[in-house]
C-alpha cells in the first residue's frame, strides 16, 4: 500500500520541460509511482485537480545554519515552498573557531547574524566535529559550505596581511577537514572582515583544496557596484586556475544609477567562460533591495579593531568625526546613506523600516550620526536594507539560464525588522516575475528552483519529480501564488501554497507549517 496518492496533478517536474498530468504515489518518503491511472490503495489521497505539483524548492543561498539553535523549524522557508537549504554563504559559517581568536570569530558570525549564535560549545571548534554534533533533524534539509572568513579568522584573526606559508597550510587543513566531513564547498565574503584582507592567490589556494573533492566555490565578490566587472574578472581568474565549479552570489549591479546596466557587461563574460568548458552559475534574490549588517557601513580597517575599541571610537566626538570621514570618503551624505533603510534595531525599534533620512529627522542628527548612534546602542547588532538596484538588472540576471533562486535571508525569531526575501523570494518569482512580468516561464522558474541547484551542489534525490526521488514536493496554485510580504509586513505568509511535503509528509498546509522537523543533513557524497 502507498502512503499517499496525489491525484489529478498538473506536474512541472523540474527539468524545464512542459507540464503534464498524472497521479503521483509516495511510499517511505520516496516517489514510488507516476502513473496515468491511480489503481493502488493508499493511506491518504489528495485531489490536486486545478493545482500544480513541483519538486520542493531548494534555497541556493541561505544563512540558516546560524538559526539552527533558535529556529530549527525553518518555517520562513517551508512556508514559501523551500524543502532544502544550502547554508554557510558569503564567507560565514558557524565553524571552525579557535581559542586564540574566539572573540573575532564571534564577530564574523555576528556580521550577518547580529543577534549572535551559541558558539561556546567545543563542537564548534572544528567543522567536522560541528557537523557530526549538529542536530539530526531540521524543518528543511540542510547542505553546508565552510566559510573562508570564518576559517581565516580561526587561523589569523583580523590580521590585515597575507598569510604566512604556515598559516595558509592551516587554512587549507581546515578546508580539507570540512570537505572530508561532507561540506559541499567553500564560500567567500570579500566585502566582509576579514575577507577584504585576502588576495586572489589565497582564494585560489583554498579553492584548489575544495576542487580536489568536487566541491563548489561561492563568492560574494569584492564589489557589486562601481567595480562589478573587475569583481567578476577576479572570480573567473580563480575558476580558470583551479577548474572549480563556481556560483557568483546574489549577482547584481548595486550602488545606484551610475552602476545600473552593468550586468549587460558581466553576463557575456560569464557565458564566455562557460563556453570554454568551465562551470559558472549565479544565484539571485528577486528584489531591488539588499540587506546585511548595518556595521558593514564602517570601513574594514575600523571593523577589524577590537569591538570595545571600535565602540569607544564611535562614542568619542573626535573619533566619530574620523569615522564619519572614512565612511563618506568622496561621497555626500545623501549619496552614502540616501538609499539606506534601518532593518532591525533593538535599541531603536521605531526606526525599523524607516529610511535613514527619515530616522535622522526623527533622531535630530545627521544621517551618519544616526547610523552610528543606532550601531552604538545596539552594540553593532543592527541590520540594514539598501535600495541600490534597478528592475532591468534583476530581470536580466533572472533570465540568464544559469541563474538559481536564493533568499539570502537574514532573520531570527523576535526580529523587529527584516528583508521580505527571507519569507517570500520563491513566491515572488512565480507571482511577479513569471505571471505578471513574463520574464521567464513557470517551467523555467521551477527548474531554477529545483533541478539546477540540486545538480550544482550534488544533492542526490532532490530537485526532480521522478520515481525513486525524495518526495519533497510543493502543491500550489500558479494563478494565485505570490508574495504578500513587503518591507513593512516582512513576515506575511504567501497565498496560493496549498501543501509542502518533506519526505512525503504534508508539513505545510495552506501556507502554515505544522512544526515537524523532517529535514536531514545533506552531506557531500552522503
Amino acid at each position: 500500500m502507498l502512503d499517499l496518492w496525489i491525484k489529478n496533478a498538473r506536474i512541472v517536474d523540474g527539468t524545464g520541460m512542459p507540464a503534464y498530468r498524472a497521479h503521483v504515489g509516495v511510499r517511505g518518503g520516496k516517489i514510488a509511482r507516476i502513473a496515468p491511472i491511480a489503481v493502488e490503495p493508499a493511506v491518504c489521497v489528495i485531489d490536486a485537480r486545478g493545482l500544480t505539483l513541483t519538486p520542493g524548492f531548494i534555497d541556493s543561498h541561505s544563512h540558516d545554519d546560524f538559526m539552527m539553535e533558535t529556529a530549527p523549524h525553518c518555517r520562513h522557508k517551508l512556508e514559501q515552498g523551500v524543502t532544502s537549504n544550502i547554508t554557510g554563504m558569503c564567507g560565514h559559517s558557524v565553524a571552525p573557531l579557535s581559542k586564540a581568536f574566539y572573540e573575532e570569530g564571534c564577530r564574523v558570525c555576528a556580521a550577518l547574524f547580529p543577534q549572535g549564535v551559541n558558539l561556546d560549545q567545543p563542537t564548534h571548534r572544528d567543522f567536522s566535529v560541528y557537523l557530526a554534533a549538529l542536530r539530526e533533524n531540521f524543518g528543511t534539509s540542510m547542505g553546508f559550505l565552510i566559510g573562508h572568513g570564518t576559517v581565516r579568522t580561526a587561523v589569523m584573526g583580523f590580521a590585515r596581511r597575507e598569510p604566512t606559508a604556515a598559516e595558509l597550510d592551516k587554512m587549507k587543513a581546515c578546508v580539507r577537514d570540512a570537505m572530508e566531513a561532507g561540506a559541499l564547498g567553500i564560500s567567500f565574503g570579500l566585502i566582509y572582515t576579514p575577507g577584504t584582507f585576502c588576495n586572489t592567490r589565497e582564494i585560489i589556494e583554498l579553492c584548489k583544496v575544495a576542487a580536489e573533492y568536487g566541491g563548489v566555490m561561492t563568492t560574494h565578490m569584492r564589489n557589486e557596484g562601481a567595480r562589478l566587472v573587475e569583481g567578476v574578472e577576479e572570480t573567473l581568474q580563480v575558476v580558470r586556475e583551479t577548474g572549480i565549479r563556481c556560483v557568483i552570489s546574489h549577482h547584481k549591479a548595486s550602488g545606484g544609477p551610475k552602476n545600473w546596466g552593468k550586468t549587460a557587461l558581466t553576463l557575456p563574460l560569464i557565458e564566455a567562460i562557460n563556453r570554454e568548458g568551465f562551470c559558472v552559475f549565479l544565484d539571485q534574490y528577486p528584489y531591488t533591495a539588499t540587506s546585511t549588517g548595518l556595521a558593514s557601513e564602517i570601513p574594514g580597517a575600523y571593523l577589524s579593531r577590537p569591538r570595545d575599541e571600535l565602540l569607544a571610537l564611535m562614542a568619542d566626538p573626535a573619533g566619530r568625526k574620523e569615522l564619519i570621514a572614512a565612511m563618506l570618503g568622496a561621497s555626500t551624505m545623501e549619496e552614502r546613506f540616501g538609499r539606506l533603510m534601518i532593518g532591525a534595531s533593538r535599541a531603536y525599534p521605531d526606526y525599523s523600516g524607516l529610511m535613514v533620512s527619515e530616522a535622522a529627522e526623527k533622531h535630530g542628527k545627521s544621517m551618519a550620526d544616526t547610523v552610528l548612534d543606532v550601531l552604538l546602542a545596539d552594540g553593532l547588532a543592527s541590520t540594514e536594507i539598501g535600495f541600490g538596484m534597478c528592475e532591468e538588472d534583476v530581470e536580466r540576471v533572472l533570465a540568464y539560464p544559469r541563474t538559481m533562486i536564493g533568499t539570502d535571508g537574514l532573520w531570527y525569531p523576535g526580529a523587529l525588522g527584516a528583508h521580505p526575501r527571507a519569507f517570500a523570494s520563491f513566491p515572488r518569482v512565480l507571482g511577479h516575475y513569471v505571471r505578471e512580468r513574463s520574464v521567464i516561464s513557470f517551467e523555467e522558474a521551477v527548474r531554477k528552483m529545483t533541478s539546477m541547484p540540486a545538480a550544482v551542489y550534488g544533492l542526490r534525490g532532490k530537485g526532480l519529480i521522478r520515481e525513486g526521488m525524495d518526495a519533497d514536493l510543493c502543491l500550489l496554485d500558479p494563478d494565485t501564488i505570490t508574495d504578500a510580504a513587503d518591507f513593512k509586513h516582512w513576515d506575511a505568509r504567501c497565498p496560493g501554497l496549498n501543501y509542502v511535503f518533506v519526505a512525503g509528509e504534508p508539513v505545510v498546509k495552506d501556507s502554515v507549517h505544522d512544526g515537524r522537523l523532517l529535514g536531514k543533513k545533506l552531506l557531500r557524497n552522503w
